[in-house]
């Protein structure tokens, strides 16, 4: 590879902004929480890949199982099944079993979005029902279908609402799921929206789909008592529950599955992101039976469940199982946690929250508004510190979900060392203001 060659490529258009890139510097080797740049720069990386990169960068064992993978069965498509797609099929089912989902099948697939795509169909399909319902500040992917049940920010449908009107008949959204303790007792309750919303209509719902833990949304939790009642509601009108695990999921909240913390059991868990150990993979999962209801060629996808991938997410989960690393991100996350909470009243900080290693850190301004120009000034700062970092948070205009937010979303194996070096600075960058 001509370095330079390559770094006058990356100052010649040749790749559209829309998708966002958060520096101009080019990848050049990355290994574990570091990505060094053909610029030469080193940056301690607490994004992840976006919660991709669970076991870190370029992890030999994952590495070695595209390599093997890659010499020996490159692509099936749907004609035929292959040894990774079934062991990978096998160990998931082990997990989501103790989860409380038994006797678990698989439809593999390429991405979050299509995978949440895959779930609405067949919702729709095993319910004969005709509506979705999603919450405020939910972020469930960029299809189409995906884009009208999101509800993040404006920015991801706007040009669209034209086409996504007629959508909008069949996707209803409940209140993001910020109170405290959902018991009903206060018409602030987030639940009563989503119980106004099944009052008005009913048997219409097929499913429900839910984030045990907002993405996009800010890195908000919901809380147990809210999770359960949003079982029972869907258990009273023969609605569908849908678990979006595709950022939460894989360890990354110190359980293997985000909906765990709830004390809940969805009808179908999607899942994308760490499962493909820095592939692209994704699907979703839901008793053998329910996925039977599917008539064979009903979906399908050409490159979904490639054998690459799925070695390459073998690999990574049971690496994340021998190492304990889902536990290491639970405890790890909680110390954390304490610690960064020592902010919160001031420098503009009015929360810090999240699970293991999915964390946020809320600005607001002193009026009490959410700080957006402020993640941008922090997020710099950390870059240049050599810290990359990513941002989140719903901006609708909804004073009740509206909130910017830090998030951090470190490789689960990140060294003890790295870990506090890179919080050391996230501290001396908000600290600095």
């Amino acid at each position: 590879m001509n370095n330079t060659h390559i770094l006058e490529l990356n100052q010649a258009g040749l790749l559209a902004d829309v998708l966002g890139f958060e520096t101009d510097e080019v990848a050049g080797q990355t290994e574990g929480s570091r990505v060094s740049t053909l610029s030469g720069r080193e940056f301690v990386d607490f994004t992840g890949g976006i919660a991709v990169h669970a076991c870190g960068h370029c992890h030999p064992s994952v590495v070695a199982a595209i390599q093997a993978q890659a010499a020996q069965v490159l692509h099936t498509s749907d004609t035929m099944r292959h040894a990774p797609q079934l062991e990978l099929a096998e160990f998931l089912r082990g997990k989501l079993a103790n989860a409380g989902v038994p006797n678990a099948a698989f439809v593999f697939m390429n991405s979050g979005s299509e995978s949440n795509d895959a779930a609405a169909k067949l919702a729709l399909k095993v319910t004969g029902k005709k509506k979705l319902i999603a919450f405020v500040g939910a972020f469930h992917g960029r299809t189409m279908l995906c884009s009208a049940l999101s509800r993040s920010k404006t920015i991801h449908w706007q040009a669209l609402e034209p086409f996504l009107a007629p959508l909008r008949q069949h996707i209803l959204h409940a209140p993001a799921p910020r109170c405290a303790g959902c018991t009903m007792d206060s018409p602030t309750c987030c639940n009563v929206g989503l119980e106004q919303l099944f009052y008005e209509h009913g048997d219409d719902i097929a499913a429900v789909f839910f984030e045990a833990q907002q993405g996009e949304g800010g890195y908000v939790p919901r809380t147990p008592e809210s999770g359960k009642r949003l079982r029972e509601l869907c258990d009273k009108h023969g609605a569908l529950l849908i678990a979006d695990e595709i950022q939460a999921g894989m360890g990354r909240t110190g359980r293997w599955f985000a909906f765990e913390h709830l004390g809940i059991v969805p009808d179908i868990v999607v899942f994308g992101k760490a499962v493909g150990g820095g592939m692209p993979l994704a699907g979703i999962a839901a008793s053998a039976d329910l996925l039977a209801r599917w008539t064979p060629g009903e979906h399908g996808t050409t490159f979904g469940g490639n054998p690459v991938s799925c070695a390459a997410g073998l690999a990574a989960v049971r690496l994340m199982e021998s190492e304990g690393l889902v536990e290491r991100a639970a405890r790890l996350g909680e110390e954390v946690k304490a610690r960064l909470r020592k902010l919160v009243g001031s420098h503009g900080v009015v929360d810090v929250r999240g699970n293991g290693f999915m964390l946020g850190i809320e600005f607001r301004t002193p009026d009490g508004a959410p700080d957006y120009a402020r993640l941008d000034t922090l997020k710099d700062a950390c870059r240049e510190q050599n810290l990359l970092v990513l941002t989140c948070g719903a901006k609708l205009g909804d004073e009740k979900a509206d909130c910017a937010v830090i998030r951090l979303i470190p490789p689960l194996n990140t060294p003890e060392d790295v870990l506090w070096h890179g919080i050391e600075i996230v501290e001396r960058v908000i600290s600095a203001e």
